[in-house]
């Protein structure tokens, strides 16, 4: 249900996905502003929190141009979690421009108990894609489905045709991905269609994306920038027009998971997967460990699946040990093993059993949860040893292996001849390298031009304290301003995080932000201090707090932050 407040420089609208739903549904509330204006004014919410729990769920900005008028529009989303049931009303988002406010009409929705009538299930697989360029170079970017569940794999594909010779590797700039996890799905393939009777050679890139919010997602443009070969040849060649090619937004409708059968032990999830479990050794004696060990194996994003709960094991004492995970990628779909590693200690001897561990799922394919379990295990626990101590959970430390003394020595002293000749001196000789040592340097830069130019996360992490120190100075300058401020530095964050792990942070909420720094080596303090910093942000700019943050403190903190990440182990390579 749209409400629209018109007026003659921009419309702004608001619309909700629905307008029943039950309380443990979500609503996704959607401001759009457009208008002939450069920059589109950020809208500002009214305060829902005695009704809902409020999030923000991204952004999108499109562009059309119509006889030479150029139309901007931009769009937030935001997720409403209802506090309780009833009758609310979502009051006018209001946005300031050229000295004006515009409100949107408030939108009536009701919250009952039990299921709200459910959002369609997505249907067949589909393909939609955009194309940029002309006839003798163009790119597409396409998706296998623009309608899938929270989680359900959709696969990008992006494509490089042509028919013509280029003068060098073209740099090419994935689109963004904001409201998704991403994943790449190399190699690079290279192939030969014929389009319209004229055979191209094709170049495709294909790309993961999982949706993480319900809602709807953009999947953003894709850009490539590339130089045509020129004239002459050998020696005397030289470049030609340099151009860029950029494609349209793609818009991906995310339905969230059903209620209806969701089973209580529901970890969130989604694929296809079987779990088996076993314990080694078969038979040990009490109070001495046994290794569980747990593994899921299928399709579906590995990385996001949650430790599976245990049952209740009263003869046994449970250490959590070791967590690895081995993802794949098969045929274009993501998969692969995640396992669990438990030291169990009997304590008692006798004829143990470990109920059977539960896995439930939910199966995008046949749209319905499924459970799968490892079946019952039995462990023999002899008498405990005589004098044996009772096992210890596992450590990990730093042990010392050796110390060691370097001791000074006075060089001796020489004697140079008084008329030594030129050639004979040291430097002479260093001086015959030069040619080499700058032959090398030459080498060494073009290698690693070339190795940014192919390897984008190393491009992102050797440009990443570059930028994070100039959006920190841009948003000091604007602190006066506490909603840009805010903005400024939960980017800035967002992104350093990002560059330096190697992770699409941009799409990840909180809680997948503070997994990732925690796998990299955070501490609790620093996930702790991160998530506060970028919940202010939040705050400031998306729930009416900006007065409650002060821009200067935040940049301080911002500051902070970012010694201490880059402090961090960084991942290399695609």
């Amino acid at each position: 249900m749209p409400a629209v407040a018109p007026a003659a420089d921009i419309e702004v609208a608001a619309t909700v996905d629905r307008t029943v739903a039950s309380v443990n549904d979500r609503i996704v509330l959607t401001v759009t502003v457009t208008g002939t204006m450069r920059q589109v004014p950020t809208p500002k919410l009214p305060d829902l929190s005695d009704s809902f729990v409020v999030q923000s769920a991204g952004s999108s900005t499109n562009f059309s141009m119509v006889n030479g008028q150029v139309t901007s529009s931009r769009s937030w989303s935001y997720s409403l979690l209802p506090r309780s049931v009833g009758s609310f009303t979502i009051g006018a988002a209001e946005v300031e421009f050229a000295g004006s406010v515009y409100r949107t009409d408030p939108i009536a929705v009701e919250v009952v108990e039990g299921r709200a009538p459910a959002a369609a299930v997505p249907g067949e697989r589909q393909s939609s894609g955009v194309q940029s360029g002309g006839r003798d170079v163009f790119i597409t970017t396409s998706v296998d489905r623009k309608r899938a569940y929270v989680d359900e794999q959709i696969t990008l594909s992006f494509k490089f045709y042509r028919r013509i010779a280029l003068w060098e590797q073209p740099r090419y700039t994935p689109p963004e991905l904001s409201g998704f996890w991403s994943e790449d799905l190399p190699p690079q393939e290279e192939s030969y269609e014929s389009v319209g009777g004229v055979r191209y050679q094709v170049t495709e890139i294909r790309t993961a994306l999982f949706p993480t919010a319900p809602g709807r997602a953009t999947v953003g443009p894709a850009t490539l920038v590339y130089s045509e070969g020129g004239g002459g040849f050998g020696f005397f060649a030289t470049p030609g027009r340099r151009r860029q090619l950029t494609t349209e937004p793609i818009a991906i409708e995310v339905v969230p998971l059903p209620q209806e059968g969701r089973p209580a032990d529901f970890g969130g999830a989604v694929g296809s997967y079987r779990i088996t479990a076993s314990i080694e050794p078969a038979s040990v004696p009490a109070h001495q460990p046994a290794t569980l060990k747990v593994r899921i194996s299928g399709t579906g994003n590995v990385r996001k699946l949650t430790a599976p709960r245990l049952p209740e094991l009263p003869d046994f004492k449970v250490y959590e040990s070791s967590t690895t995970s081995d993802p794949s990628r098969t045929g274009g779909a993501m998969g692969g093993t995640k396992i669990y590693e438990y030291v169990l200690v009997p304590q008692t001897p006798g004829r143990k059993t470990v109920p059977a561990i539960r896995l439930p799922h939910f199966s995008p394919s046949s749209g319905e949860y499924r459970v799968a379990d490892t079946g019952d295990l039995t462990l023999e626990v002899t008498e405990a040893v005589a004098g044996a101590e009772e096992a210890r959970p596992p450590t990990a430390g730093i042990a010392r292996l050796g110390t060691d003394i370097r001791y000074i020595r006075e060089p001796g002293g020489t004697l140079t001849p008084a008329a030594e000749p030129v050639y004979a001196r040291p430097w002479f000789v260093l001086l015959q390298l030069a040619p080499l040592v700058a032959l090398g340097g030459t080498w060494a830069g073009k290698r690693r031009r070339d190795r940014l130019v192919q390897d984008d996360r190393l491009a992102r992490l050797v440009g990443a304290k570059g930028r994070a120190r100039r959006g920190l100075r841009r948003a000091r300058e604007a602190a006066g301003n506490r909603g840009e401020a805010c903005a400024s530095v939960a980017r800035v964050v967002t992104d350093f995080i990002g560059d330096r792990l190697g992770v699409p942070a941009r799409g990840m909420t909180l809680p997948e932000l503070a997994a990732a720094l925690r796998e990299a080596g955070a501490d609790d303090a620093l996930v702790g201090t991160v998530r506060g910093l970028l919940e202010r942000c939040d705050l400031g700019r998306f729930a009416g707090g900006a007065a409650e943050v002060e821009g200067g403190r935040l940049v301080d903190e911002a500051e902070s932050c970012l010694r201490a990440i880059e402090r961090l182990p960084v991942k290399r390579g695609r």
